[in-house]
């Protein structure tokens, strides 16, 4: 006569149940949450000195300069006028400047067009665009942040840190849960 089996292990018996797996699955998806609510750490934001576009489309001799805005929190909307995707968020940033801007959120766009800023005013005025608009001239903020693609938004916090970098176009909603907080 054969031995009796040995009893099953609590891994056979989780998984005989159909257990095991959803459990598994649970711990994955809290995880996954719990390191994507997490506030992200991008470190101090670089610095830069950029000339401001005048309302003819040539450089101003105002010029803005990211430390001195310490004290408030900038979204930097780094585009350009042939970049489709950026046509599609310049009005939410817009609303997003006018909702913010007396609660102290600074909207600064970066035209990186390589023509130059003559085209600039012209949507300013299509979509309404009533925040500063720098030229990056040398490239010297997109290298900076890094910008691989258009557009890309930096969230910086009033104390410099950037808090926030999103390549391509953002929801208002989502652009709106990553400013309340830093006001």
């Amino acid at each position: 006569m054969a031995p009796p089996p040995p009893p099953p292990s609590l891994v056979d018996r989780l998984l005989a149940e159909r257990v095991l797996f959803p459990l598994l699955g649970v711990v994955l998806l809290g995880s996954l949450l719990f390191m994507g609510l997490r506030p992200k750490r991008y470190g101090a934001a670089a610095d830069f000195d950029l000339p401001t576009v005048g309302a003819d489309g040539e450089l101003a001799p105002e010029r803005v300069h990211l430390q001195a805005l310490r004290g408030s929190p900038v979204l930097l909307d780094f585009w350009a006028t042939w970049c489709a995707p950026c046509r599609v968020e310049l009005p939410i940033l817009a609303s997003l400047h006018r909702r913010f801007g007396p609660r102290g959120l600074r909207v600064i766009g970066v035209n990186v067009d390589e023509g130059g800023p003559s085209l600039v005013p012209s949507f300013r005025q299509r979509f309404g665009l009533d925040y500063v608009m720098v030229y990056d001239v040398q490239g010297q903020a997109s290298r900076a942040f890094n910008v691989q693609g258009l557009p890309t938004l930096v969230l910086v916090d009033k104390q410099g840190e950037v808090r926030l970098r999103h390549a391509g176009t953002a929801s208002e909603e989502e652009l709106t849960r990553a400013i309340e907080p830093l006001l």
